[in-house]
């Protein structure tokens, strides 16, 4: 763990060649470290699919409540904008909804 934590260059396969010279016949012990690694890394990749997912749904949210309340004046860029825009943005704009003008949502879209 500590190899593939400080060695970018080290892979599960190094390991478990050096495993083999070091230690014959215990290579439960890297195979499971291996899977477990492997899970983790799947387990990561789901996370951060499913926070794009949720930060999506907050910027189609956002663009449907201001367009309601700006009408004409958000404009496809601006939309656009905040499909592109960045989770603090996003959260920015959705903090204050109700209160922001279309110039300080400009402001914050730059």
């Amino acid at each position: 763990i500590y190899l593939l934590n400080v060695r970018e260059d080290i892979t599960i396969e190094d390991i478990l060649k050096v495993q083999k010279e070091i230690m014959p016949g215990r290579g439960e012990i890297v195979m499971t470290l291996a899977e477990k690694l492997r899970n983790e890394g799947k387990l990561e990749g789901e996370r951060e699919g499913i926070e794009k997912g949720k930060l999506e749904d907050r910027k189609e949210v956002a663009i449907k409540l201001l367009s309601k309340r700006f009408g004409r004046q958000l404009t496809t860029k601006l939309k656009e904008k905040i499909k592109e825009a960045e989770e603090a943005k996003i959260n920015q704009i959705i903090d204050n909804i109700f209160e922001i003008t279309i110039e300080e949502l400009k402001e914050v879209l730059k």
